[in-house]
């Protein structure tokens, strides 16, 4: 091929299934998976179709035309998975495409981006470092845990080939694909070792594109086939339309995420809606403490390898198969105190529009109708700071009022 595979780093945990395969294999598979992702970022109707029920602007896979043109570089479906699909398109507030790159092949730049929906990431082996001191033709073989806050919908686990290349000037694009299909052609034990995923990853990335006005033009593909019979039929709907994992969530987060870092960057430290007036240093202190509690919350619920939980569903017969009861033993971590944490997680099903139980949730003066930590009276706003545009995208300092659950405040 004409290209040289430099290994620059391993890891001592990684697979060892992957040991005996010629690298030279995995650039071939990625380059495969490259060309996949530029020509369905790049291609329209029939390849992609719009117009589908309830979803009229959602961009859906035309999967005959796709098996009809596309290479499977990882083989065909196995036998029990669905497809899932899609594709979004979206300006990016970032200095330029080569920043998110950077971030994209950083395992932990990567998960705290998607911080909600990727519960662990791991590089196993970074086969290639590139070329010439650039990210072009960077090559890593990645393991990553994808979640969804319910604990009835379990830990996507996939292993994957990361490959970045410069397609043009101010323009790149990096894939992801699964290697399950190396793995089915190593011995039995390597076999074994892949029989066990629940999902793969087929070319999957994004395409990007520098703007003149400080944005940058992201077009992100997302294809997923998973075992669907390990996920709750409530959650079956979501993941099918894509609302979980699909090509829109990962754009909005990525948007959302990067409007609040331009935010923080900026010189204006006070906005007009903000309470208080509060330093930049204080901001980002505040935004590391909610940061630090939405991972706990995630990991409270999803129940991955990157908390040492202990399920505790079997210790009693009165939990149903809808609640997930875990323990875990708190020594060193920020802000909590030594001991043992236990955590309880349930999905239901509240027939509102998701919009409307939002603000009701946020709303600091209705507090009191649901959490029991508000004293029986409403919430006071001490300090709020924006991380977007978007109404309610914020973090806020509250305190309790001091009224009790039998005062004049309480609500019924």
């Amino acid at each position: 091929m004409g290209t040289v595979i430099t290994p620059a780093r391993a890891t001592g945990s990684a697979l060892a299934s992957t040991v005996d395969i010629d690298r030279s294999v995995f650039l071939e598979l990625a380059i495969s998976a490259m060309d996949e992702l530029v020509k369905m970022a790049q291609t329209d109707d029939p390849l992609w179709v719009t117009g589908l029920p309830g979803f009229p602007d959602k961009e859906s896979l035309n999967f005959e035309e796709y098996l009809h043109s596309s290479q499977h570089c990882i083989g065909m479906k196995p036998v029990g998975f669905v497809s899932e699909a899609s594709r979004e398109s979206g300006l990016v507030i970032i200095d330029n495409s080569v920043a998110l790159v950077e971030t994209l092949m950083d395992e932990r730049r990567w998960s705290d981006m998607f911080s909600c929906m990727i519960a662990k990431a791991t590089i196993l082996e970074e086969v290639s470092n590139g070329i010439g001191g650039s990210r072009n033709g960077a090559l890593l073989l990645m393991k990553a845990e994808l979640q969804v806050l319910s604990p009835l919908v379990p830990i996507r686990e996939v292993i994957f080939l990361r490959f970045c290349k410069q397609l043009a000037e101010g323009a790149w694009a990096v894939v992801d694909v699964s290697i399950d299909g190396l793995l089915s052609n190593q011995n039995s034990a390597t076999t074994s070792a892949g029989a066990n995923l629940k999902c793969r990853r087929l070319p999957s990335g994004c395409v990007m594109q520098d703007t003149p006005n400080g944005y940058c033009k992201v077009t992100w593909v997302e294809h997923t086939e998973y075992d669907e019979a390990s996920v709750h039929q409530f959650y079956r709907p979501l993941l099918r339309s894509g609302l979980a994992f699909g090509a829109s969530r990962w754009l909005a987060t990525l948007q959302r995420k990067c409007e609040c870092l331009a935010i923080l960057m900026s010189s204006a430290t006070v906005s007009p809606n903000e309470p208080t007036a509060i330093s930049q240093e204080g901001k980002r202190s505040m935004l590391k403490l909610a940061r630090r509690m939405t991972e706990n919350f995630c990991a409270g619920v999803s129940a991955s390898s990157a908390r040492e939980w202990s399920k505790l569903d079997g210790a009693t017969g009165s939990i149903g198969e809808d609640v997930r009861v875990m323990a875990r033993k708190s020594v060193s971590e920020p802000g909590e105190p030594p001991g043992v944490v236990l955590s309880a997680a349930t999905s239901v099903w509240v027939p509102i529009a998701p919009e409307k139980l939002f603000d009701f949730l946020r709303d600091e003066q209705l507090r009191a109708e649901w959490d029991i930590l508000s004293n029986g009276g409403p919430m006071q706003e001490m300090a709020r700071i924006a991380k977007g545009h978007q109404n309610g995208n914020s973090v806020s300092l509250l305190r309790a009022s001091r009224f009790s659950q039998n005062g004049d405040m309480s609500r019924v």
